[in-house]
């Protein structure tokens, strides 16, 4: 296995003024064995990055470092990486073994060794029973599962995974994601797995390293990024439903409070006389007014979603979502007051989006 570090790592393409910086002075450490996402939107530059770390791309600064050895200047072949990409890459007129074995006959591994490893990871994913048969044949979970195996045959020091999951269907996707885990906690090898999909991010990684326009916006445990956000992007991207984000005004009282509303936060250790503040759905309960008691909103609209509902509220000129168990006892027009008392509550500086 190995440790991976990227210092001051950035990508330019083009020169003068057409030129585009599609990633900007990356510098954090995967540690060996470690399980880690890049995760961010579309062209955020995640997939440059894991190009960049598979000897895809040439980086325009920086260095790319595999257990201590500077790696940025050498082929692809002699990184001793294993690239699992969206598109399975299958050759259609071989069988899946042989598929499997490609790699290995072109490092010209012996014939046993050969059979023992392809055998070994065909076992280790459930796909055996398939060995002889060809791509078109097989399911897409199991093609996909073809496609890990002929990865995990290699026993690389990295294995590399470009949105792996994402051509699978809902059912295929959550179970092969399952799959991947406890593979990850049996091979225990360094991975990095680039998504956009945060569930994905959250569920598999030991770290996630979040990316917004070319920059890393922070880099820390499924915990640290859900909880303790370092950036207003990350507390947006972060989170499903998406956490509640609104501008607030320090009042005389000392809370903060949004402007044309009576809804107001309390928080004592900020002394910042106008901020971002955002709030998690989940943390956020409803009730009804009591009596004299001012409302902060009204509903709009219900969405039950079995277990809970999602309840979406006009507060002034924002809306705001609250998750409450069950299907509620809420409906459209319900004047509600907004109890945020087990709501962790997250502070942001509104021009530089850092955390407070």
């Amino acid at each position: 296995m190995a440790e991976i570090k990227l210092i001051n790592v950035a990508k330019t393409y083009g020169k003068g003024r057409k030129a585009k910086n599609a990633v900007h002075d990356l510098s954090y450490t995967i540690d060996d064995g470690t399980f880690v996402s890049l995760l961010g939107p579309s062209g955020c530059g995640k997939s440059t990055t894991l190009n960049m770390i598979a000897g895809l791309e040439d980086i325009s600064a920086g260095e790319i470092l595999i257990d201590g050895h500077r790696v940025d200047d050498l082929e692809p072949d002699k990184r001793d990486l294993a690239f699992v990409f969206q598109d399975y890459a299958l050759y259609p007129h071989m069988s899946v073994f042989e598929n499997i074995a490609f790699g290995l006959r072109m490092r010209k591994v012996p014939k046993a060794e050969i059979h023992t490893r392809v055998t070994d990871a065909a076992r280790r994913l459930d796909i055996e029973h398939v060995l002889s048969n060809r791509p078109r044949a097989l399911s897409g979970g199991q093609r996909q599962r073809v496609a890990l195996a002929r990865a995990i045959a290699r026993r690389p020091a990295v294995f590399l995974f470009d949105e792996p999951l994402s051509n699978l269907d809902a059912l295929l996707r959550d179970q092969t994601r399952s799959e991947l885990k406890m593979l990850h906690a049996e091979l225990g090898a360094t991975s990095v797995y680039v998504t956009h999909d945060q569930e994905e991010a959250m569920t598999l990684s030991d770290k996630i390293a979040v990316m917004s326009r070319g920059k890393l916006e922070q880099f820390g445990t499924p915990f640290e990024v859900y909880h303790q956000p370092a950036t207003e992007f990350v507390a947006s991207f972060v989170g499903k439903p998406r956490m509640n984000l609104f501008t607030a005004a320090k009042l005389a009282s000392g809370h903060y409070g949004l402007s044309g509303t009576h809804f107001t936060v309390d928080v004592p250790a900020v002394q910042a006389p106008e901020m971002r503040i955002g709030l998690r759905p989940e943390e956020c309960d409803l009730r009804v007014p009591s009596s004299g008691e001012a409302a902060h909103g009204t509903v709009r609209t219900v969405e039950p979603l079995g277990n809970v509902s999602d309840v979406i509220l006009d507060v002034g000129a924002n809306q705001f979502l609250s998750r409450v168990p069950g299907f509620g006892t809420f409906q459209p027009g319900d004047e509600v007051v907004i109890d945020t008392q087990r709501a962790r509550v997250h502070c942001f500086d509104i021009k530089t989006g850092l955390r407070i």
